[in-house]
């Protein structure tokens, strides 16, 4: 079969208009819960035992779309959605980490996120370094015994300084430590951490990918196993699952995002060269 653009995935990947009634745009599931055919047939879905929607906390056909075609994107095996790119964070970082481990972050990060790392450090007394990763042997020194996550912002939020993302997945690797990668500000049109041999991939999904303002929104992507155990523990059993509609607006947004990056990187390398 011939590999299809990055154009065509971001329309039609994660949807089949003959499993849903012809639809050519992907539906709205606004619903709560699902029905079954019999209280049996409940009980098996309940127990993992047989697939099928149960709950929308616990998925959701519409948000189901958009996790599969953020992961085909980012040339990841599954993706997770959430109600914000916080909730994203938040939940990839407390799957990853424990009680007194460390978390080595590059120097800029959003705000909110060095906030979430306060948090950790005065609650469970997770230590986050912060350092430029200019260099191998700069992050080597960083590492502790306890370091249990790299966390990289790139290109890093408001800064826009650019972190070598292949340099640190290989010295990650040393030590089998995961990479996240914040990739908000370049989104998969420009730039896939996971082909740059990083583990775990989150977007503010505000930004880039849904693209109109109109929504707020997360979205991880890693490994199938990875995600499969974040979503049925860490998510939900905190929360932070995105709604149907939101996930319908990211939908829409994904379709024009190759057009609308390569907009803005012409309008930025003209403004650059003025």
């Amino acid at each position: 079969m011939k590999e299809r653009r990055f154009e065509t995935e971001a329309v039609h990947v994660g949807y089949d208009s003959k499993d849903h009634l012809g639809s050519l745009s992907t539906p709205i599931y606004q619903t709560s819960t699902f029905t079954f055919d019999s209280a049996e047939q409940g009980e098996r879905r309940f127990a993992g035992e047989e697939e099928g929607y149960i709950y929308s906390r616990l998925g959701n056909p519409t948000v189901t779309a958009l996790q599969e075609r953020i992961a085909r994107l980012e040339n990841g095996e599954a993706g997770l959605a959430f109600a914000t790119g916080m909730a994203a964070v938040s939940a990839t970082l407390i799957k990853l980490t424990k009680a007194n481990e460390h978390i080595l972050c590059s120097q800029g990060l959003y705000g909110c996120t060095f906030g979430l790392l306060s948090i950790l450090d005065e609650k469970y007394n997770i230590k986050s370094d912060y350092i430029s990763m200019e260099t191998e042997d700069q992050i080597r020194e960083h590492i502790l015994p306890e370091t249990s996550v790299i966390y990289v912002e790139t290109p890093i939020n408001p800064t826009m300084k650019v972190i070598d993302l292949e340099m640190v997945a290989r010295v990650a690797k040393e030590y089998e430590i995961p990479v996240v990668v914040d990739n908000t500000f370049s989104s998969p049109y420009l730039q896939r951490p996971i082909d740059l041999g990083c583990d775990i991939v989150i977007h503010s999904a505000t930004k880039y990918i849904g693209g109109h303002g109109d929504v707020v929104a997360g979205l991880v992507v890693g490994k199938e196993d990875f995600i499969s155990d974040m979503a049925m523990t860490t998510q939900k059993d905190i929360g932070g699952q995105m709604s149907p509609f939101d996930a319908w607006l990211l939908l829409r947004g994904i379709k024009t995002l190759s057009l609308r990056m390569e907009r803005h990187s012409q309008t930025a390398e003209t403004i650059v060269d003025a």
